[in-house]
């Protein structure tokens, strides 16, 4: 009987491994999409790729890349090869951990205020990869990991005033010790990934054996953080100083010259390797998914920004103290909050403390300064834009958020943004509105 539910168990596994397929579709000259699953095509759309369908050869090939293994399995996306040991990587978008070169590193690619994600390697080697995975992804997910415990008793204490999407408040942050230790087999160069366990964290904090290799404070953190630290073989204490609510998980591995993508929930290993120079590499990604247009000029120079300007009085005079002290100032960023009471991202300006817009970015203008306002997506429901766009059904449901992935949301947004806000703003000289489809999430006035 053993025999025979072993044989049919072995017969399964075997069936669904062989399901699997290898698909290639060139998508240019340098260029190659490679797909390993059960379909050629996922079920979700494409929103990767803008460039015309290519029909000619590439001389990408999948021996580019010096494969070690690619799994789907339990609906988790292993991509796995090997680097030489003078191979660098750079790319995986805007991050604070301090690394240029990324090989070895873990990262969490996941978008967080001060943390923006792009899953794109580029190896000093002559190759590049885009990971095509809409899923959660990780990058050298380490495969050791230890819960830290929270110690007795309550660290420091401090009152901070903060902004967040509700508004202005005073919030009492509590720091609290976190302790583990950690055992490893063998002296070597160690890839580490702190995961405080919330959505955001307030501070990264992490000690080894006394020795601090971890740091940094910010009220708009991301929840991990990483590093390459070299540890001797033995047993080795932890120690994190973080928020009063944090769960704090610490995940370590050897660093093996073994480069790691995965992703969960993912319906097949989908990625793309671009043959090149660096340049040829970015050229052919521009070409792709889309290119960005050209900025002006004064897009070049100094943007002054900080987390919010409170009144048109205050933006003014800041103004004025950069061009007193012969400091140049191209744009100066007006953030959340200058609508004050009349909601959430109501496309209007507090008339309280901003009572004139016009008079404002006209005066910015006759000082050669731009003005620059931050744009939200989130839109109080209460606010008469935020009740037109409810009554359409532009909501994410069960959310405050516009779904840009609407076509009809993105314009009734757009259209409701260039009537009521750049009215309340100076003339533009002449020039059209700009295109939403290339506006980013601040635009200048």
């Amino acid at each position: 009987m053993k025999k025979i539910l072993v044989s049919l168990l072995s017969t399964i596994c075997v069936s669904y491994v062989s399901a699997q397929q290898m698909y290639y579709t060139p998508l240019a000259d340098n260029a190659l999409r490679v797909r390993y699953s059960n379909q050629q095509n996922s079920s979700l759309p494409d929103w990767i790729y803008t460039a015309d369908k290519f029909n000619g050869e590439s001389k990408a090939k999948p021996t580019d890349i010096a494969l070690v293994e690619q799994t789907l399995r339990n609906d988790t996306a292993f991509l796995k090869f090997s680097s030489s040991g003078n191979e660098f990587f750079f790319g995986l978008g805007q991050f604070q951990d301090g690394f240029n070169n990324i090989k070895g590193l873990p990262r969490r690619l996941t978008q967080v205020n001060t943390q923006i994600a792009m899953p794109v390697l580029i190896s000093s080697k002559g190759y590049g990869i885009i990971w095509n995975n809409y899923a959660e992804t990780f990058f050298n997910l380490p495969e050791n990991k230890v819960q830290l415990s929270k110690q007795e008793g309550v660290g420091a204490t401090e009152t901070v005033n903060v902004t967040t999407t509700e508004g202005g408040r005073q919030e009492v942050r509590h720091r609290n010790l976190y302790e583990a230790e950690i055992t490893v087999n063998q002296d070597g160069e160690y890839a580490i990934l702190l995961d405080v366990g919330q959505k955001m964290a307030r501070r990264h904090n992490l000690q080894i054996d006394g020795k601090t290799v971890i740091e940094m404070q910010n009220v708009w953190l991301p929840p991990t953080a990483s590093t390459i630290v070299h540890l001797t073989k033995g047993t080795h204490k932890v120690i994190s100083e973080l928020s009063d609510n944090d769960r704090p998980v610490l995940f370590f591995g050897i660093n093996d010259n073994i480069q790691t993508l995965t992703a969960y929930p993912s319906d097949a290993v989908d990625y793309t390797i671009i043959k090149g120079t660096p340049d040829e590499i970015i050229a052919t990604y521009r070409k792709l998914t889309g290119e960005a247009p050209l900025m002006p000029k004064w897009a070049l120079g100094y943007i002054h920004c900080r987390e919010r300007f409170h009144s048109q009085k205050e933006i003014q005079e800041t103004a004025d103290k950069f061009i007193s002290e012969n400091i140049p100032l191209d744009v100066i960023v007006q953030d959340w909050q200058y609508w004050g009471k009349n909601g959430w991202n109501s496309m209007v300006f507090d008339a309280e403390n901003y009572p004139d817009p016009k008079a404002l970015t006209d005066y910015l203008h006759s000082k050669n300064v731009k003005m620059m306002l931050s744009v939200w997506s989130k839109i109080d429901k209460n606010s008469e834009v935020g009740k037109e766009m409810e009554r359409a059904g532009y909501y994410i449901p069960n959310t405050d958020w516009i779904d840009f992935f609407n076509p009809e949301a993105a314009a009734a947004y757009w259209k409701n943004f260039s009537q009521n806000s750049y009215p309340q703003a100076s003339t533009l000289g002449g020039k059209t509105l700009p295109n939403p489809k290339t506006t980013t999430s601040k635009t200048a006035l």
